[in-house]
């Protein structure tokens, strides 16, 4: 049997489609060449998936089954951008070392395709849910310190109201997914602009204590109804 970088053009990832402004793309709408690549690594990671979750026959009981999974499979694939086979070497080498018997969601299984936050230099998803809800806090407002800009942008794109109004596992899952889409936007190599620098800590402004007290007496004035 070919090896799997056998069954890849040269550089090892599969023809880049062209962005969909209105649907995402569709495995039966591939052109013929790149949808014969796409079963063939489809196939080939079905084969690797089963020396794995040994107790794959439970979730692909029948062959009818069997195939229609890997049309699913092959569907998200897609959506997820995953083009490289490198991206699922990296899933199947980490579903491998976890152990697991039986066969995940599509969508857990092509999470693990891409790099972990550690890995780019970020916090883990639990200390960055954390550094989140404290710099979202009002009282942080000007002062927040952001150890990486994936923790930054993430706090933006589910709102910093939200990470301190809803319930504490709905407003993590929210911040979670957030920050699984800006850690796969980095590891893309999309450039995310850091957050902007904080004034330096001595910067004070100073107002004049002469006019701060006319107006003070002005405001007196006016409540007392007395003229100034």
């Amino acid at each position: 049997m070919k090896s799997v970088n056998a069954l890849l053009p040269a550089n090892g990832q599969l023809p880049v489609m062209p962005a969909q402004t209105t649907a995402p793309i569709r495995a039966v709408d591939l052109p013929p060449e790149v949808k014969r690549q796409t079963e063939q690594l489809i196939n080939r990671m079905f084969e690797e998936m089963r020396t794995i979750f040994t107790a794959w026959k439970q979730a692909w009981p029948t062959q009818a089954l069997y195939l229609v999974a890997k049309a699913t499979w092959t569907q998200t694939m897609l959506e997820e951008g995953i083009t490289d086979w490198a991206q699922v070497e990296r899933a199947l080498r980490a579903w491998r070392a976890e152990g697991v018997e039986f066969v995940p969601s599509p969508g857990k299984f092509f999470a693990r395709c891409w790099p972990t936050p550690e890995e780019l230099g970020a916090p883990g998803t639990e200390a960055a849910y954390w550094e989140a809800q404290r710099n979202s806090h009002p009282s942080m407002a000007g002062h927040e310190r952001w150890s990486h800009r994936a923790v930054f942008h993430a706090a933006n794109a589910c709102s910093r109201h939200s990470l301190l109004t809803l319930p504490a596992d709905v407003s993590r899952l929210k911040f979670e997914k957030a920050y699984q889409a800006v850690i796969q936007r980095i590891a893309r190599g999309e450039d995310l602009p850091e957050p902007a620098p904080l004034l330096p800590a001595d910067v004070k402004r100073k107002g004049d204590p002469g006019k701060a007290r006319e107006a003070l007496a002005a405001l007196r004035a006016a409540v007392s109804g007395v003229a100034v």
